[in-house]
């Protein structure tokens, strides 16, 4: 079986701050990977998310980046990071930027000033998040972005961080909360208003499609693609977890994704090529064939790569509409149209 190509790491469950739609904060404490085990990862990813919890509350973060890139040579690494700590930042990432100067960091920002210290569950979260997001510039970092998720309470706040990322110079990147018993820590999602939700996606990939860059069109697609999510309840195409993409928890615990609780393996007991094609892993993979109750980044990426001529007359058909209208629903793999009615 050919190699993963995405992955998400959680580096470590501990978070500084309260959030609404996420319960990681109230989790027990867990054993964290030693940095030995990074280098167990697969050569074959290209784009890795080291995530938590909050990742540079690990002081040893330079290092475990270290190893993910002495294993995974070839490997986009992007950090996310509520932005809650700047100084910390500033000094993990001088360390982390002399490694590869083209890392890129994520900050979460789901609404501006009040909105946002309100759903992190921190006085003051919104400045500290922009000051960490100039920090990161003053030390040199281009690929930088802020990451905005979507929940009931922040609606009508989405273009308000888009524009917000528009004026810092930076890329923005949206999501809606999703429940998740062994990441987030929730059963139960809370949906945002779904009319002005709609809209403000609308807007949103609109504007990424006309801009001149591909990276923003196929983003635009990935937003009208959470369109037809909320209106619909499933993804626009086929999920490729536990086979593209996996998820890897501190302790070591391989997952198909960050939604679905079925251990694949752990990486501390077995070197990732034995664990990826043991029975335990294809039983998984069984279970969650046809699985569409999500429409996150993680996964999106990877079915948008096995899909490019589908999503290239996606964004020729809509360029040239010059618009985008009307309820989201995005044609299956097959079914063609290249516009979204």
């Amino acid at each position: 079986m050919p190699g993963p190509i995405d992955a998400v790491l959680a580096v470590t469950y501990r978070c500084n701050s309260r959030c609404t739609m996420c319960n990681i904060w109230q989790a027990e404490p867990q054993d964290e990977d030693e940095i030995t085990h990074y280098r167990r990862l697969p050569p074959s990813l290209r784009s890795i998310n080291v995530s938590g919890g909050e990742p540079f509350l690990r002081g040893d973060l330079p290092a475990i980046i270290a190893a993910i890139k002495t294993q995974c040579r070839r490997g986009q690494i992007i950090i996310s990071s509520n932005g809650l700590q700047p100084q910390r930042i500033r000094k993990l990432g001088q360390q982390i930027l002399r490694l590869d100067p083209g890392i890129g960091v994520g900050v979460s920002i789901d609404g501006i000033g009040e909105v946002h210290d309100r759903i992190r569950g921190v006085s003051g979260a919104y400045e500290r998040a922009v000051e960490s997001v100039r920090v990161l510039q003053e030390l040199g970092c281009t690929n930088l972005r802020l990451a905005y998720t979507a929940t009931q309470g922040n609606a009508g706040q989405m273009v308000r961080v888009y524009n917000l990322a528009n004026e810092l110079g930076v890329q923005f990147t949206c999501a809606v909360a999703h429940s998740s018993d062994h990441y987030f820590g929730t059963d139960d999602t809370v949906v945002p208003d779904g009319e002005l939700l709609d809209e403000e996606l609308k807007r949103l990939s609109s504007s990424e499609l006309r801009s001149s860059s591909p990276k923003r069109w196929l983003r635009s697609y990935f937003t009208s693609g959470l369109r037809h999510f909320v209106a619909h309840g499933r993804r626009p195409l086929p999920c490729d977890a536990g086979r593209d993409f996996f998820f890897m928890s501190p302790r070591g615990d391989i997952y198909p994704c960050n939604i679905r609780d079925e251990v694949m393996g752990n990486l501390r007991e077995s070197n990732f090529s034995t664990l990826w094609t043991s029975d335990q892993a294809n039983r998984v993979r069984a279970a969650i064939a046809g699985c569409s109750i999500c429409w996150m980044i993680c996964t999106a990426r990877t079915a948008i790569r096995r899909h490019p001529l589908q999503i290239g007359w996606w964004i020729l058909a809509n360029k040239a509409r010059g618009h985008l209208e009307g309820k989201s629903s995005i044609e299956a793999p097959g079914r063609i149209s290249g516009r979204i009615p």
